[in-house]
């Protein structure tokens, strides 16, 4: 009989070898006790002994290896660079765009001011244009002139139009924007014509077909304005009519309110 190895033993069944710690053989597939041996026990050649506990050295020499120890337990002193870099934060992605939003929104503010001031400006402008004048006092502004050729032949054509059947209300609306030295004059002129108007039942139409400024300035103007005047005497089929081209210098005069003829020069 071969002899068993350590770890080995004999089935109490099948009596072939197995394993020591096997719970089954493998031969005759019975269950079987594993054998567990005991640990060994440690000598007293393999117990360790402790060290004998060392005297402290004089208080001369524990001195320096106490300051040695001090000098590693203190923190180096911080860099300028370390300090600064511990004090500063890196900001954060939000902070960053919030920082932006808050500088495009004043940005956008002031570009809306700055637009806004621009159309007052215009805006101002333009209001000022009807007293636009260059330093000799002449009138330059485009609207201003433009309002003097326009009131020049709008007052011509009031002061020469009138019909014999409402000529009491033609000579009023011709008289609201006359001055009142020129008023004097009109009414002169038309208390005159006046008994012959209805008399021959004349209606007169003047009709301004272009204008152009002699002189202007802030408050007085100078227009040559020509114009076509249609003469009508009678009604039916006994009417006259006639038609004359008259050119006028007209002269305007104006304070704080609206423009007004002062005077009326006819060139022929």
């Amino acid at each position: 009989m071969a002899r068993l190895k350590r770890d080995e033993r004999v089935c109490p069944f099948c009596a072939e070898t197995i394993k020591a710690s096997a719970i089954r053989c493998r031969f005759c597939q019975s269950d079987v006790t594993p054998v567990v041996e005991p640990e060994p026990q440690p000598t007293a050649a393999s117990v360790p002994v402790p060290a004998p506990a060392q005297e402290p050295e004089s208080e001369s020499e524990a001195e320096p290896e106490m300051a040695a120890t001090a000098a590693l337990d203190e923190p180096e002193p911080e860099t300028d660079e370390a300090a600064s870099g511990r004090t500063r934060t890196v900001p954060a992605l939000d902070d960053v765009r919030s920082f932006v939003l808050r500088r495009l929104t004043l940005v956008l503010a002031v570009l809306v001011l700055l637009a806004g001031a621009g159309v007052g400006y215009a805006w101002w402008r333009a209001e000022q244009g009807s007293s636009t004048v260059a330093p000799d006092g002449a009138l330059v502004g485009t609207d201003a002139r433009t309002e003097v050729l326009v009131t020049a032949a709008d007052l011509a054509q009031r002061t020469l139009s009138y019909d014999y059947k409402t000529l009491p209300n033609d000579m009023e609306v011709a008289r609201a924007r006359m001055t009142k030295a020129f008023r004097k004059q009109y009414d002169s002129t038309m208390e005159q014509v006046r008994a012959n108007t209805v008399k021959n039942k004349i209606v007169l139409q003047a009709v301004a077909v272009s204008s152009a400024i002699i002189n202007a300035t802030e408050h007085k103007a100078k227009v040559l304005v020509f114009l076509n005047q249609t003469t009508t005497a009678g009604t039916g089929k006994a009417a006259n009519q006639q038609m004359s081209r008259n050119s006028l210098v007209i002269e305007l005069t104006r304070g704080d309110g609206d423009w007004a003829i002062s005077k009326l020069t006819a060139l022929g």
